[in-house]
C-alpha cells in the first residue's frame, strides 16, 4: 500500500498509482541589504560607489564626470545610428537610379571635362575659319570663341534631347550641326585658299582634314556626355559619399568620446578600488571591478 504524499499529484495511472509532480528550480534570490558588497552584481556596485562617494566630494565630482561621459557616448552612438541609416536610404536610393542608366556610369564632372576638351582642341580649327571672315585679331578671337560655343552647345543639345527620347528634335539638331560644320570647312577653304600659294587642290585637302578632325572632336564630346551619369544620378552620389563621410565623422567622435570616458572611468576605479579590498577579498576583486565599470558605463558595451 503506498503511503500518502504531501507533494501535488501530476498524473494518475491505472491500478491507482500515481507521479508526484516535481517542480523547476526557483532562481536564486537578490541579494538583501545585509549582504557584504561584494556579494552581488550590479545592485552591489551601485552600493560600493554610493559608499566612495559620500566619502570624498572629489570622488562624487569625478563619478559625475565619468557618468556624463557616458552620456555623451550614448548621444554620440544614435548619431552615429542616425547617420548611417541616412547613407544606407542615399545608397538604395542612388543604386535605384543607376539601374535605369546602367549605360551611363561614368562620373558627369569627369565625363563634363572631357567634352570640354574636344571643344578647346577644335579651337584651332576654328581659328582658321574666323580668320576667312576677315576683321582684326578682336574680331577673329570673337568669331572662335562663338564658334566653338556653338559646337559646345550643339554638343548639350544633342545629349539633353536623346536623353528625352526626342527623336524628330534630335534628328533636326543633328542636321543644323552636320551645317555648321560644314560650312565652317568652307570658311577654311575660303581662308586657306586666300593665304597658301599651292593651289585650290591643297586648300580642299586642308579644310576637309579640319573639317574632318572638328566631326571627329564633335562626335568623342558627344560620346562622352553620353557616358556621364545623369544629374540625378550625379547629385544623388553626391548626398551618399557627403552622408558616407558624415557616417565616418560620427564614428570617428564616438571612438574619442569612448576613449575619453574609459580614461576618466580608470582613474576612478584606481582610487576606488582601495576602498573595494575592505570590503571583498582579492578574488573578488576583478568581478566587483567589473562590475562598477558596467555601473560607470551605464551598462553599455563597447
Amino acid at each position: 500500500m503506498l503511503k500518502p504524499t504531501n507533494q501535488p499529484i501530476d498524473h494518475k495511472f491505472p491500478n491507482g498509482v500515481s507521479r508526484a509532480r516535481h517542480d523547476p528550480p526557483r532562481p536564486p534570490e537578490a541579494p538583501r541589504s545585509g549582504q557584504p558588497l561584494w556579494a552581488g552584481g550590479l545592485q552591489d556596485a551601485t552600493s560600493a560607489v554610493r559608499a566612495f562617494n559620500n566619502a570624498n566630494r572629489a570622488h562624487e565630482d569625478l563619478w559625475s564626470r565619468v557618468r556624463h561621459a557616458t552620456d555623451i557616448v550614448r548621444h554620440a552612438r544614435h548619431e552615429v545610428a542616425d547617420a548611417e541609416s541616412l547613407a544606407a536610404d542615399a545608397d538604395a536610393a542612388h543604386r535605384l537610379i543607376r539601374a535605369e542608366h546602367q549605360d551611363r556610369g561614368a562620373p558627369r564632372v569627369r565625363q563634363l571635362l572631357l567634352a570640354g576638351l574636344t571643344i578647346a582642341l577644335d579651337g584651332l580649327a576654328c581659328n582658321f575659319a574666323a580668320q576667312a571672315l576677315g576683321g582684326g585679331p578682336r574680331e577673329t578671337l570673337v568669331w572662335t570663341v562663338l564658334f566653338l560655343a556653338v559646337l559646345a552647345a550643339g554638343e548639350l543639345a544633342l545629349d539633353v534631347y536623346q536623353e528625352r527620347q526626342r527623336r524628330a528634335v534630335w534628328r533636326l539638331l543633328a542636321g543644323g550641326l552636320g551645317a555648321f560644320v560644314a560650312m565652317l570647312g568652307a570658311l577654311r577653304y575660303s581662308f586657306l585658299i586666300t593665304v597658301g600659294t599651292e593651289g585650290p587642290v591643297t586648300a580642299v585637302i586642308g579644310a576637309a582634314l579640319f573639317t574632318a578632325v572638328t566631326t571627329c572632336l564633335v562626335l568623342l564630346g558627344y560620346r562622352a556626355l553620353r557616358a556621364a551619369e545623369t544629374a540625378a544620378a550625379w547629385k544623388a552620389r553626391r548626398r551618399k559619399l557627403a552622408l558616407e563621410r558624415k557616417a565616418r565623422a560620427a564614428r570617428g567622435t564616438v571612438q574619442a568620446q569612448i576613449a575619453r570616458r574609459d580614461r576618466l572611468a580608470d582613474a576612478y576605479l584606481s582610487q576606488l578600488r582601495t576602498s573595494l579590498l575592505q570590503s571583498c577579498t582579492a578574488s573578488q576583486l576583478a568581478a566587483m571591478e567589473h562590475a562598477v565599470r558596467m555601473h560607470l558605463a551605464g551598462k553599455d558595451e563597447r
